[in-house]
């Protein structure tokens, strides 16, 4: 009877290297689930900077309440301000504003967005203002918030309102509104979409300029005529 040969160390060191095909499976799992994840994570974000924007186009509703003068105008000036930023209340007390607005009259419309993003109370008085808006009186209320406020609180925030004579019940029911955050947070969005670096934030035709000075908005403003 022929006998079989023995295994030599060779055969048996080639027995144990044999690829552990099922670790092999679990790290291929562990890896697609870390890829998911990471595009998830990616989708979720972008979805928050550039999800539904509310464009230059979209000015109905709510935003034509911070709209001064004519929808129509061929340039269109935009502002993403935050009433809890020193700057914006420096640009605004500069009165450049309505320098331009009396030079070029009904040439030029003004609106005022909200990119809440400096200060902790920055985002309740984004919605204050609107809120104040429902009562036609959001510039009125704006205008307080950079000239006279000394604080952005939301009990602040009412005692203004009480102020201005708006109707106080109202003002607090709607500082509420789902409606309101949405659309401030919209107008946030939008910033980010259309690049805003920092506050404030102007937009001339869709020319970004900061904190511009008159003779700059002057000069782009002829420039676009």
């Amino acid at each position: 009877m022929e006998k079989k040969p023995e295994p030599t160390s060779s055969s048996i060191g080639h027995v144990t290297k044999k690829p552990h095909s099922a670790l092999w499976r679990w790290a291929r799992r562990i890896a697609f689930f870390f890829l998911a994840l990471i595009v998830a994570v990616g989708l979720f974000v972008g979805y928050q900077l550039w999800g539904p924007v509310v464009t230059s186009g979209e000015l109905t509703g709510l935003s034509k309440q911070n709209v001064q003068g004519p929808i129509d105008a061929p340039i269109r000036i935009v502002e993403f301000g935050d009433f809890g930023c020193p700057s914006c209340r420096r640009w605004h007390r500069s009165g450049i504003k309505q320098q331009v607005m009396e030079m070029f009259g009904d040439q030029v419309s003004f609106t005022y967005r909200h990119f809440p993003v400096i200060s902790e109370h920055s985002v309740e008085a984004a919605i204050a203002a609107q809120c104040a808006g429902e009562q036609g009186a959001f510039w009125i209320y704006h205008d307080f918030l950079y000239e006279q406020a000394q604080g952005l609180s939301e009990p602040q925030l009412t005692r203004y309102a009480l102020d201005l004579g708006l109707n106080t019940q109202a003002f607090e029911t709607c500082l509420q509104s789902v409606e309101i955050s949405d659309y401030v947070e919209r107008d946030k969005r939008s910033a980010f979409r259309e690049g805003a670096m920092g506050t404030p934030a102007v937009f001339v035709n869709g020319h970004p300029v900061y904190s511009p000075s008159f003779e700059e908005l002057k000069s782009l403003i002829e420039g676009l005529q």
